[in-house]
């Protein structure tokens, strides 16, 4: 995407940056004030860094991170390079590194959750505390077929010269989206919404997006779960439609530094549309992490 020519129809872009490494050149923005508590925000596949708006509004006493993945919006792979989360984590580790400053709390939503978790274990091995919060964590791989079938569909469409005929077919149908979004669970504003169709009008957006997908492997952090001695709060959205409830149940049982909550009548956006319920918990945990 032209970041000269779209920066001024995206949240905070006045608040953006570029860090490049030999894998990506990654879009960031930095909000607030650096005396603030820092917290780092990761979102979801498909998604982008606009996601948070909501909680960086609520959250104004904090100073902020939010990137956008490899591929997704503003962050371009360098050399067609696809990056698995080894080299995303390793990425964002410099990218810590570079702030000079150590977030205080590590956020991530769906596959983001699980880079949350790996970035805090690994800047905590240092010796460095630093803590994580799960939103909606796609911890756990695909069960069963699925698990091998998606993948290798997100790798077949992201080589594929079709993939930019299928977005074009896929946008001429608004309400199609419409719909894929009401099986999260989530009941979005049309403000909300607003950024997630022009996402999916972008061809090099859903190639970045499938290109992670094809790449996802969670066997490393399957092993780092269990090491895992630092505070962690996982947060579920009971009707969820997209990753199972399970996935955090499971893991808040394997970490015994960990807590758990439940919010009633929630979907798997449940930032974005209970933004004011999820920011009050950042707040509560971070209270406890100070305590």
């Amino acid at each position: 995407m032209n970041w000269e020519k779209e920066k001024f129809n995206w949240p905070f872009w006045e608040n953006s940056h570029f860090f490049e490494t030999e894998n990506c050149t990654w879009h960031y923005q930095v909000i607030g004030e650096n005396s603030n508590p820092l917290l780092f925000m990761i979102h979801g596949a498909g998604a982008s860094s606009h996601s948070w708006k909501n909680m960086v509004e609520l959250l104004s006493d904090y100073q902020i991170i939010c990137v956008d993945l490899p591929g997704h919006r503003f962050s371009k792979n360098l050399k067609n390079k696809s990056l698995d989360l080894n080299l995303i984590t390793s990425d964002l580790v410099k990218l810590s590194r570079r702030l000079k400053k150590t977030p205080s709390i590590y956020l991530g939503h769906s596959i983001g959750a699980v880079i949350a978790l790996q970035l805090a274990y690994e800047i905590n091995k240092i010796g460095t505390k630093t803590s994580a919060i799960s939103i909606n964590g796609a911890l756990e791989s695909f069960e069963g077929p699925a698990g091998k079938i998606f993948p290798l569909m997100a790798k077949a469409m992201s080589w594929s010269p079709l993939t930019k005929y299928w977005v074009k077919l896929f946008n001429s149908a608004e309400n199609s989206l419409r719909k894929l979004l009401s099986l999260s669970g989530s009941n979005l504003t049309t403000e909300d919404i607003e950024p997630y169709i022009n996402l999916m009008k972008n061809s090099d957006h859903i190639q970045g997006t499938l290109d992670l997908i094809s790449n996802w492997d969670i066997e490393t952090f399957k092993k780092i779960l269990d090491k895992i001695n630092f505070p962690i709060l996982f947060i579920i959205g009971e009707k969820d439609g997209i990753v199972p409830n399970a996935n955090s149940i499971n893991a808040n049982k394997k970490v015994k530094t960990s807590k758990l909550i439940k919010i009633a009548n929630a979907g798997h956006l449940l930032h974005e549309e209970k933004s004011e319920i999820v920011a009050a918990e950042v707040r509560t945990f971070y209270k406890f992490l100070t305590i």
